[in-house]
């Protein structure tokens, strides 16, 4: 049952917030609440106060964040309390860790913590399971979220919640004004949004949204905008820096989007406190990790002296060669659609996480990483400033990955190493290796499911092929920034790879498809350059050797335009049997190319549902596997804390079935479809509305 609770997010990791901030919220397990609660020694609500930037005897920065306490759910209440998070900037450094929360100043909200055996402080907390510690506050509507969730009522849905987890009323030390003030009321002047303009863009690059309406007010005052918040698939908002506002008008606003905004939905506030929605939804294309206060990007530079950035594997990564060759595959992606020179060295002489020159690959040790995180990526920025006074620049001196460890029945990762696809217990190396070294690249999250730098991933999930319209632009424009932007610290420019391939092959998938019978396999390229042909493979084993062309498509020969081909194997796969596809790609003048590898896997009867679409706004279609059983079907779907929220019972005999889901908190589900015979199919559904 524990696999099937893990129903992980982007997961994949990411970035926000303040000066003292960490990159996005990524890499998470969900942990339902109830086991959330259990793991904490201290549940309560509370308010962060105060933000201190400290580093400790390893020379790491942390940031300490204060809290004022209002009510306390479990736990006993030491005289003070301070949460501690990695990250932060200390003069002219500043480390940027996914897979935080990315506290602020005033953020309120309810704080799961246990000891943290790691940060600059022993008698401090961290939050239980990175960023799902925290539950978070919207005081304004009274509603609350995590990564996974949300809850429509502090009061009728949070609290009830936590004191079923507890077994205990929260006790109140002092009032929360935000929340014990009466809502505000609908005014007749309420502000309203007639449009925007762009209706796509970046966010953290410094790009600018023109909003259109009326009644926001002559000057902004305490007035903000706010996005989606991409760390949390848009369960909570996340506001405009100050400095981010070009002007506030009382019929328009033109504003900054800021890193972690994420697609969607976004509001206004006024002075006033009075609040509006837009009225459709803003996308947000690649997010860009930034420094926000003031707002700052920083530059990848040529920090190996051979162009890029060496990184080196310690002992224990490198002896593991399934972890070093998924891990390897997700390099060349990035390195084919950038050309940044990111190489592997020699073998670390340390394998600690820390500013020590060294750009540490290595699985977690010593319990840096909390519970139910997947991965951190940990990029060091070095300032300047040029003369010793204006603004400072930044580059990126240094990066670091720790990877949660593979299962050894010690509460580890059940990691698919690849190159064959996962099961639906295992999560992905390859696709959470890719995730990661985008942030590398300092891109964060968004909200994008086709993009590998979406906030979250299921285990099961494949996500190992770059976005041509979403994770290659935002890589190509940090690279473009970093060698044409001012420079007046005179850092040594990246040298890309030499490399320039016929094809930019930006997709590749294969489908058995058992009413043909045979394979059906697809691809699509973003440019040709003197391309002839294309080869398709297959292998009964991914080995060098075993390849054979199964048949031959015609290339475009010279295209700039997106271009999709199409092949069929028609040769049958038997129930379970694993047949793997590769691509050959042939140019004119007779240079050769090959794809990483895809496995396809044969038909087997009651072992998967097709869902659609997924994510899924309002309504979900579900297709199982025929049967002519007598009895009753069961059709089940239940949130990441294990509660039921969809219970149907058809005929056995049903095939298809449509399951609405607009009333449902955004967020993972399971979906579990009971046979009459017994057997059960599971899902994973990602509800986003």
């Amino acid at each position: 049952m524990k696999q099937l609770t893990q129903l992980a997010l982007l997961m994949m990791c990411v970035l926000g917030g303040l000066a003292a901030q960490a990159q996005e919220a990524c890499m998470l397990v969900p942990l339902p609440l109830a086991q959330r609660t259990a793991a904490a020694t201290l549940v309560v609500e509370a308010r962060v106060t105060a933000q201190q930037v400290v580093e400790n005897a390893g020379g790491n920065i942390f940031t300490l964040n204060r809290l004022e306490v209002y009510k306390v759910f479990s736990g006993q209440l030491p005289a003070g309390v301070q949460v501690t998070e990695p990250g932060g900037t200390l003069g002219l450094r500043r480390e940027v860790v996914s897979a935080t929360a990315n506290l602020a100043v005033g953020q309120q909200g309810l704080f799961l913590l246990e000891p943290d055996p790691v940060g600059p402080d022993r008698s401090a907390f961290r939050l239980v399971a990175g960023p799902q510690g925290l539950i978070r506050y919207d005081t304004g509507d009274r509603t609350a979220a995590d990564p996974f969730g949300k809850y429509r009522s502090i009061e009728n849905e949070l609290y009830p919640a936590v004191e079923r987890a507890t077994g205990r009323a929260g006790r109140q030390l002092k009032a929360n004004a935000s929340l014990d003030a009466a809502p505000v009321a609908a005014r007749a002047n309420a502000p309203v949004i007639n449009g925007f303009l762009p209706a796509s863009l970046p966010a953290g690059t410094g790009a600018v949204l023109t909003i259109n309406g009326s009644g926001f007010g002559a000057t902004r005052g305490a007035g903000r905008v706010e996005f989606p918040n991409a760390d949390a698939g848009g369960s909570s908002y996340i506001a405009a820096n100050s400095t981010d506002y070009v002007l506030w008008a009382d019929t328009q606003i033109q504003v900054r989007v800021p890193s972690g905004a994420g697609s969607g939905a976004f509001r206004v506030t006024t002075d006033a406190a009075a609040t509006t929605t837009s009225p459709s939804a803003l996308a947000v294309v690649y997010a860009y990790s930034n420094i926000d206060t003031p707002p700052a990007r920083a530059r990848l530079v040529n920090d190996d002296g051979q162009g890029g950035y060496t990184l080196n594997y310690d002992a224990d990564f490198a002896a593991n060669t399934a972890a070093r060759g998924a891990f390897e595959r997700a390099l060349n992606s990035w390195n084919a659609a950038t050309r940044l020179p990111m190489r592997i060295g020699a073998l670390a002489t340390n394998s600690v996480i820390s500013n020590d020159g060294t750009n540490i690959v290595r699985f977690d040790a010593g319990a840096t990483l909390p519970t139910n995180v997947l991965g951190r990526t940990t990029s060091y920025y070095q300032g300047c400033i040029p003369g010793g006074s204006g603004p400072a620049f930044w580059k990126v001196s240094e990066i670091d990955f720790n990877f949660a460890r593979p299962n050894a029945g010690s509460g580890g990762v059940n990691w698919n190493f690849g190159p064959q696809a996962p099961t639906s217990a295992q999560y992905d190396f390859e696709s959470v290796a890719l995730h990661e070294q985008g942030h590398a690249h300092q891109l964060g999250h968004i909200i994008r499911p086709t993009a590998v730098m979406h906030y979250a991933i299921a285990n099961g999930q494949l996500a190992r092929t770059l976005s041509a319209d979403s994770d290659i632009p935002g890589s190509l424009a940090v690279i473009d920034f970093s060698l044409n932007s001012l420079n007046p610290c005179g850092e040594a420019l990246i040298q890309l790879l030499n490399v320039v391939l016929p094809v930019e092959l930006v997709g590749f998938a294969g489908r058995y498809e058992s009413a043909l019978p045979g394979v059906r396999l697809s691809w699509t390229t973003a440019t040709e350059t003197g391309s002839a042909y294309f080869a398709v493979q297959a292998a009964d084993a991914p080995a060098e050797a075993a390849w054979q062309d199964v048949t031959r498509v015609p290339a475009a020969g010279n295209s700039t335009a997106r271009r999709s081909y199409e092949a069929l194997d028609s040769r049958p796969l038997a129930a379970g049997q694993t047949r793997y596809y590769r691509l050959r790609q042939a140019d004119a003048d007779g240079r050769e190319y090959f794809s990483d590898a895809v496995a396809v896997t044969g038909a087997v009867a009651l072992l998967e549902l097709q869902t659609f679409p997924n994510p899924v706004a309002d309504v979900l279609s579900v297709r199982g596997p025929a049967t002519e059983q007598a009895g009753s079907l069961q059709l089940t779907l239940t949130d990441a804390a294990g509660r039921r929220v969809r219970e149907l019972r058809l005929p056995a005999t049903t095939t298809a079935v449509e399951v609405p889901v607009a009333d449902l908190r955004n967020g993972l589900y399971l979906l579990q479809w009971r046979t009459a015979g017994g057997q059960v199919l599971r899902s994973r559904v990602l509800v986003q509305h």
